[in-house]
């Protein structure tokens, strides 16, 4: 018995062991210690689309998946055509702070579909509402699933979005079509517009 304690056999297990001891401990303080609440990443969504931070007490939810009770927090489905296209996850609606009820901005957390090998990409969507009239004007990426060459989709590509609008207009990533919204990798365009006709969808059937 006294040989196996001595043994290499015996020292390889307990090196790893102990490694896997560390690393498990590690990751346990890690994971504590870089947690990101919703409200936090909320938080920074709002600080890159406005340029600084804004109060809680200036926005509230109108859609929130991150809610407990998941039968009240589902996400609002937009079909195109008899086809998921992707869902708005949140949405905000956020107080300019003036004498009218009638201007401020509703605030989209969205995921399209059809993206390259069937992937998603997630983008926070700026709407700017005067009165009766709508315009797009901030649209970021917040996060995606198997897509390639990301950068082709820049702020130049983002900006196409900033549109009034109107209630036949939908972005496509094809050439052919009026509203299209074309970079270097097109599948992951077509999630991208996706994304975006989610808000436009929304704001259509809840017009």
């Amino acid at each position: 018995m006294q040989s196996f304690f001595k043994s290499t056999l015996f020292k390889c297990v307990a090196v790893l062991l102990a490694i896997s001891l560390i690393a498990g401990g590690l990751l346990a303080v890690l994971n504590d210690v870089l947690y990101v609440t919703p409200e936090e990443r909320t938080g920074r969504a709002f600080t890159k689309i406005y340029g600084n931070a804004i109060s809680q007490d200036r926005y509230q939810i109108e859609i929130d998946v991150d809610g407990t009770d998941k039968n009240i927090n589902q996400p609002y489905s937009c079909v195109y055509e008899n086809v998921e296209i992707g869902v708005v996850e949140k949405l905000y609606i956020v107080d300019k702070q003036n004498d009218t009820d009638l201007e401020y901005d509703m605030i989209f957390k969205t995921k399209g579909y059809q993206g390259y090998k069937g992937g998603w990409i997630s983008t926070w969507v700026k709407v700017e509402v005067n009165g009766s009239a709508k315009s797009i004007t901030k649209v970021i990426i917040d996060g995606y699933e198997k897509q390639t060459l990301m950068s082709k989709l820049g702020d130049a590509f983002l900006s196409k979005f900033n549109v009034d609008v109107t209630q036949d207009i939908l972005f496509s990533s094809n050439t052919k079509t009026g509203n299209n919204v074309v970079a270097g990798a097109t599948k992951s365009a077509n999630a991208g517009c996706n994304a975006v006709n989610c808000a436009l969808i929304y704001m259509e059937a809840n017009a």
